[in-house]
């Protein structure tokens, strides 16, 4: 088949234009990889506990997703980072916790209402039992292994809300490897803090946190309106 020049200028501007496209589309990755490396400074984890006896307080009641909204403006309304972090970890009667990580403007997005929120956390909730203590260790030590947390250059803040009521088959021998994960977190600077804890639970609880090095943290039986939160060490 023979071309004519006009077919040549046709095809010589096609290629142009996937050359542009592949180009483009070089450079998007290579923006998203960079954005996915790009240090963040502020990592929130948010614990909630979905086991039986909790889990209609903090789904049905929506008191998990006001307290997720009160972190956000908490500790994120204020700051300008588009890399910083959330994730979100489930407690109940398994002890693979982790459910959700993301930025602050995806967890916005995902999770717009209560309603949305709820189901969400109904869905992955094994009501089944109350592994809280190694629950608990597993998002700690998830978050304590990120690389910009551990070497001090991200701020971390973990929030637990639960009775702190175990009844795994060994809760002692769990809860003593959630303190030794509470030690390693603690000596990095980081902030703790245990909301809706059993009354009987709050004083141990304080206690452990003060032996483990946690400079600041709170441990609260409930909160009304705002919950205290810790000051990140600056």
């Amino acid at each position: 088949m023979t071309l004519t020049l006009r077919s040549c200028r046709i095809l010589v501007q096609i290629a142009a234009c996937v050359g542009v496209l592949v180009g483009c589309e070089r450079t998007r990755d290579r923006e998203q990889v960079a954005a996915f490396h790009e240090d963040h400074e502020y990592v929130c984890v948010v614990a909630i506990d979905l086991s039986g006896s909790f889990q209609h307080q903090m789904a049905d009641d929506g008191q998990a997703y006001s307290f997720l909204m009160s972190v956000l403006k908490r500790y994120y309304d204020d700051h300008s980072g588009t890399h910083d972090k959330v994730i979100l970890a489930q407690l109940s009667g398994t002890n693979r916790s982790l459910l959700w990580e993301g930025t602050p403007l995806e967890l916005r997005r995902a999770f717009p209402t209560a309603d949305r929120f709820r189901k969400f956390l109904l869905k992955q909730a094994n009501p089944n039992g109350s592994m809280i203590h190694d629950g608990v260790r597993h998002a700690l030590e998830y978050v304590a292994s990120d690389v910009h947390v551990s070497n001090g250059k991200a701020k971390s803040a973990f929030f637990v809300l639960s009775d702190m009521l175990d009844n795994a088959p060994d809760t002692e021998a769990s809860r003593e490897k959630l303190v030794q994960a509470l030690t390693a977190y603690g000596k990095q600077g980081h902030v703790v803090g245990f909301y809706f804890v059993d009354q009987f639970e709050v004083a141990p609880w304080r206690q452990r946190l003060r032996d483990a090095g946690v400079h600041e943290f709170r441990v609260e039986a409930e909160f009304y309106g705002t919950p205290p939160f810790p000051t990140p060490e600056s």
